[in-house]
């Protein structure tokens, strides 16, 4: 009758010994599964490159857009109101009627300067959500760091496994 007390005390914290490993073997699996997809999300989320040469092109074109604007109307903006001031006959009327038109090109050439104006302030609105969603991240990472460390000091990783995670703020 002893030798069965014992084998009825011994055969249930086999069980549970045996589903412990299987949760814990379970865990890390899905510890692995996380962190790699935390990587490709950082990897994912700093590939802005591209973004940043378009808003640099953007803005070197603006830039040129609005110097050729200034030249334009220092040049001809004197000329064009003298040719009106003095009514001269049909054909210098029709070269001002030119000279309008080009200025009225000039007008769409500002209207296209303030759009690319306004992608620019766009995307530096877009990196600003990016950065702030970069820091999010990287606080959930810190947690998740301490709960690995305080996981790995209680010895519930696997064989014993000690590692440090993320070194946040160390």
């Amino acid at each position: 009758m002893n030798k069965l007390n014992l084998a009825i005390a011994i055969v249930p914290l086999i069980i549970v010994a045996v589903g412990l490993i299987g949760w814990v073997v379970t865990l890390r699996g899905n510890l692995d599964a996380v962190q790699k997809e935390i990587v490709a999300l950082q990897a994912a989320q700093y590939d802005d490159s591209a973004l940043l040469g378009q808003v640099q092109e953007l803005s070197l074109a603006s830039e040129e857009g609005m110097t050729k604007i200034a030249w334009i109307m220092e040049d001809y903006g004197p000329a064009i109101e003298d040719i009106r001031n003095r009514e001269l006959d049909t054909d210098m009327n029709d070269k001002i009627a030119e000279l309008a038109k080009e200025v009225g090109s000039i007008g769409s050439v500002l209207d296209r300067a303030r759009e690319l104006d306004e992608i620019v302030n766009e995307v530096k609105t877009e990196i600003a959500v990016i950065s702030n969603e970069q820091r999010t991240i990287n606080s959930d990472h810190r947690v998740f760091a301490e709960a690995l460390e305080a996981m790995g000091e209680l010895g519930l990783l696997p064989s014993g496994e000690r590692r440090e995670y993320g070194n946040y703020g160390k």
